[in-house]
């Protein structure tokens, strides 16, 4: 009876608990948490830029912030640092570049037209993306990428050209930082190739 009773404990002890057993759920929150967070961060920008129209002094609010984050995260040891030196920290440095410029201009343009709109244009984020990995990687995009972002392009043309809070420098603005995310993608696939050797 005790030996069935240890195999029985033993089994249990081996079997899979839920997240482990569907990985999705985990995946599934968190892009159920980023998206929730990223409605909040929006909605509580544009009621601060409503009262303090100060997009740039935000930003290195929100940089700093993040920093303070990160030190503290590693300083208890969650998660575990990274080990640095000056030629890791080179490779980062055009993806911290790329991730500063695209938040300052983002948050300039959330300041300047309506949160929806700053949204629709950066919804051509896929588009950039989609053209730096043909021109600049030099990786073929097939063609059906091409014609399910066609709508996206129309789309976003169509609010642009109805849009009541449209202005140049928020439509600017929204670009440079879907560029610059698009940079920081390439930066960062070429940091981890280079980082893997």
């Amino acid at each position: 009876g005790g030996a069935h009773s240890h195999k029985i404990r033993a089994l249990e002890a081996k079997s899979p608990g839920l997240l482990e057993k569907y990985p999705a759920i985990t995946t599934g929150f968190f892009f159920f948490m980023w998206y929730f967070l990223n409605v909040i961060f929006n909605i509580l920008n544009k009621k601060i830029y409503n009262y303090f129209p100060y997009p740039y002094f935000v930003s290195v609010i929100h940089l700093l912030v993040g920093v303070v984050y990160c030190l503290l995260s590693w300083a208890v040891g969650l998660p575990k640092r990274a080990p640095i030196n000056a030629t890791l920290l080179k490779l980062l440095f055009p993806v911290a570049l790329c991730h500063a410029l695209g938040h300052v201009t983002s948050n300039v343009s959330f300041a300047t037209v309506a949160v929806s709109f700053a949204h629709t244009i950066k919804a051509l984020e896929p588009f950039f993306n989609a053209a730096a990995t043909q021109f600049v990687l030099g990786q073929t995009v097939p063609l059906s990428l091409w014609l399910s972002l066609a709508p996206v392009v129309l789309g976003v043309s169509m609010a642009s050209l109805t849009e009541l809070s449209f202005s140049w420098k928020g439509f600017i603005n929204a670009m440079i930082s879907n560029i610059s995310f698009t940079y920081r993608s390439i930066y960062s696939k070429k940091a981890m190739v280079c980082a893997c050797f």
